[in-house]
C-alpha cells in the first residue's frame, strides 16, 4: 500500500531524526567518559560481567511482568481506548488502534510519553531529595517508567503486549534506546533486521533471547556516578530542603526518560509505515 502524502512528510522526519540522533557529534567529555567507561569495563572480571548481565537481564523481565500487571495493565488499555474512540468509535482491542491515521497516533502516543517523562520528573526529585530507600530504589524505578514508556508506545500503535514476540522486541528496543548515543545506530538497525514482513503478526520471538550487551553496562555506571554528585548536591539546601539535589534528581531522569520515549516512539511510527507499505528497506 502507498503511503498518503502526510506519510511520506513523517517518514522524511524520522529519517532526518535517524541522521541527526546517529551522527558522529562526540563532546570531548563524551569520548572521555567512552574512553574511562571501556577501561573500566576490560578491568572486571569476565565471569563478574557475566553474573551482572545476567542479573540485569532477570531484573528487566521482572519489571516488564510487574508493570504489566493485568490490573494496572487494562486500566491503561481502558485509557488508552477512550482516547482513541475520539478519532474512532469502534476501538475495542489493540490491534483496531491500527484503524487511526498516523497522526492521530502520534497524538495519543505523545500525550502517554509526556505524562511518562513528568513522572519521571518526579521520581528523579524525590531521589535528589534524599534518603537511604529512594536511592536504591532510584534505578529499578528509572528502568520500570521508561519500560513502561516503551510498551504504551507500542501499545498505542497497535502492538500487543500479550504477545511474547512484542514483548521482547520492547526489551530490545529500550536496550538499544537506552545505550549511549555512541552506541546507538548498530542496535537499532539490528532491531528492523529482527521485524521482517512475514513476523509481523508473529507470536513467538525467533531471535536471541539475551537482551543487555556489555555496553549497556554503562548504564548502572552513570546511575552512580549520578549518585554521587546528587550525595554531593544535597548539603546545599535552603531552608532545609535540598534543593540542588532535587533539581539535578529531576533533571537527569527526565532527560533520560526524554530520550528514551522519543527513540522509541520515532521506532514504532516507522514500523508502522514499514508494515503499511511492506518495504522494509526503509531507510
Amino acid at each position: 500500500m502507498e503511503l498518503t502524502e502526510r506519510e511520506k512528510i513523517i517518514l522524511t522526519e524520522i529519517q532526518a531524526w535517524e541522521q541527526w540522533q546517529f551522527s558522529d557529534k562526540a563532546t570531548d567529555f563524551s569520548r572521555t567518559y567512552q574512553k574511562w567507561a571501556k577501561q573500566t569495563l576490560q578491568k572486571l572480571n569476565p565471569e563478574l560481567k557475566k553474573k551482572a548481565l545476567t542479573l540485569l537481564d532477570e531484573t528487566l523481565f521482572y519489571l516488564q511482568s510487574t508493570v504489566q500487571q493485568a490490573r494496572f495493565d487494562q486500566r491503561a488499555i481502558d485509557y488508552l481506548f477512550t482516547e482513541a474512540r475520539v478519532f474512532h468509535p469502534e476501538i475495542s482491542e489493540v490491534k483496531d488502534m491500527k484503524k487511526l491515521t498516523i497522526d492521530q497516533l502520534r497524538f495519543i502516543a505523545k500525550k502517554q510519553l509526556a505524562r511518562q517523562n513528568l513522572l519521571a520528573f518526579g521520581q528523579g526529585g524525590v531521589t535528589g531529595a534524599g534518603g537511604l530507600f529512594v536511592t536504591f530504589a532510584d534505578l529499578p524505578l528509572l528502568l520500570a517508567i521508561n519500560l513502561r514508556s516503551v510498551q504504551l508506545t507500542a501499545m498505542t500503535y497497535g502492538y500487543d503486549m500479550r504477545k511474547p514476540y512484542e514483548m521482547m522486541l520492547v526489551l530490545k528496543v529500550f536496550h538499544a534506546v537506552s545505550l549511549p548515543r555512541e552506541l546507538q545506530k548498530v542496535a537499532w538497525e539490528d532491531l528492523y533486521s529482527q521485524i521482517p514482513n512475514h513476523q509481523k503478526d508473529a507470536l513467538f520471538y525467533e531471535g536471541e533471547d539475551d537482551v543487555l550487551t556489555q555496553q549497556w553496562i554503562q548504564q548502572p555506571l552513570k546511575q552512580i556516578m549520578k549518585l554521587m554528585f546528587l550525595r554531593f548536591a544535597r548539603k546545599k539546601v535552603i531552608q532545609g530542603i535540598p534543593v540542588a539535589g532535587i533539581a539535578l534528581g529531576a533533571g537527569m531522569n527526565y532527560t533520560f526518560t526524554k530520550g528514551v520515549s522519543q527513540a522509541s516512539h520515532y521506532f514504532y511510527q516507522k514500523r508502522h509505515l514499514q508494515e503499511k507499505t511492506g518495504d522494509w528497506d526503509i531507510i
